[in-house]
């Protein structure tokens, strides 16, 4: 086995103690033996640490670091500086892996000589996977052509699970580093800057991530003024990605005007700085206003009596409701 090429599996941890352990459980126990774990601890205030130091104690391919509290990126980013492996695993210390699905991953990529975005189905569990849920995006496919992808993946609100990719080191190379200081959406930024550097989407739905929805400690959940304003920050890298290496590209103007249209209807009417910058990136897109997006209601309801005017009907609906 250890002929075969190593993986780097990289573990940002902060205060999971509570999930750490099976975290490492299902990476030790993976098919796949050529496996290096770099856990980088941002400075938890809980036993993690401790915890992470009887799995390192016991095996040997784990290394564990501890660095000042910077947050998710800049671990990841340190991780990946302390790794060796010729293929990347990014796994957040709440989540699993299928016992099979870097070996899946592995034997695609290397089929293809490694010039492919290869990516798995995410199933989302709490407590355990027994029920898990798998997500069902519509681009969960093959694509020919990366650009249609990002298209399909900007142009919904849906997401791609870190965990559920394998990448190789050259194109994290090539990518660039993890923004340090965003906290909301920059993976969807890196993940986008690694597709533009493929060649080809392959999507293996038997190759399978765990993603807990328990953690009560998670951030995905929470939107503050700062969440947003790393959201918008995000969407103008998408922008320039746009205009550097795909400007003929009408599909991913308009599925970038989505993303935006979809950022200005979670603002509303908060944030009013913020709404106005990507008002102002929208028109930079062709567009004078928002795309309706979302339900068919919504949407039927905006055509008829302007987008502003629904989401003003829609706040307050859902105000009256909440009481």
């Amino acid at each position: 086995m250890s002929s075969l090429p190593k993986v780097s599996v990289l573990i940002p941890m902060y205060n999971a103690e509570k999930f750490i352990g099976e975290t490492l459980e299902s990476v030790l126990n993976q098919t796949y033996k050529n496996i290096e774990i770099i856990i980088v601890d941002d400075e938890s205030s809980d036993n993690s640490y401790e915890v992470a130091q009887k799995y390192c104690d016991k095996n040997k391919n784990i290394i564990l670091s501890q660095q000042k509290n910077q947050g998710p990126g800049a671990a990841r980013n340190k991780a990946f500086s302390l790794s060796s492996g010729e293929y990347i695993q990014y796994l957040d210390a709440d989540d699993l892996l299928a016992p099979d699905k870097i070996e899946l991953q592995i034997d695609e990529l290397q089929k293809h000589h490694d010039n492919i975005f290869v990516f798995g189905s995410v199933a989302e569990f709490k407590v355990n996977t027994d029920n898990a849920y798998f997500q069902n995006f519509y681009y969960f496919k093959d694509y020919n052509d990366p650009i249609n992808f990002l298209a399909d993946y900007w142009g919904t609100g849906g997401m791609i699970q870190i965990a559920s990719l394998l990448i190789p080191r050259k194109s994290v190379l090539k990518a660039g580093k993890w923004n340090e200081d965003w906290i909301l959406n920059e993976d969807g930024e890196f993940i986008s800057r690694i597709i533009k550097e493929s060649n080809k989407v392959v999507y293996l739905n038997n190759a399978v991530s765990y993603y807990r929805k328990d953690n009560t400690g998670s951030l995905n959940s929470q939107r503050t003024e700062k969440h947003y304003r790393s959201q918008l920050e995000s969407y103008s890298s998408y922008y320039k990605m746009y205009k550097q290496k795909f400007p003929g590209s009408d599909r991913l103007r308009i599925a970038l005007a989505k993303r935006y249209s979809r950022v200005i209807f979670n603002m509303y009417p908060n944030y009013d700085l913020l709404m106005k910058k990507a008002e102002e990136q929208l028109c930079l897109l062709g567009y004078k206003q928002p795309i309706p997006v979302g339900s068919k209601k919504f949407v039927l309801l905006a055509k008829c009596i302007g987008i502003y005017n629904a989401l003003f009907i829609q706040h307050w609906t859902r105000k009256f409701f909440q009481k």
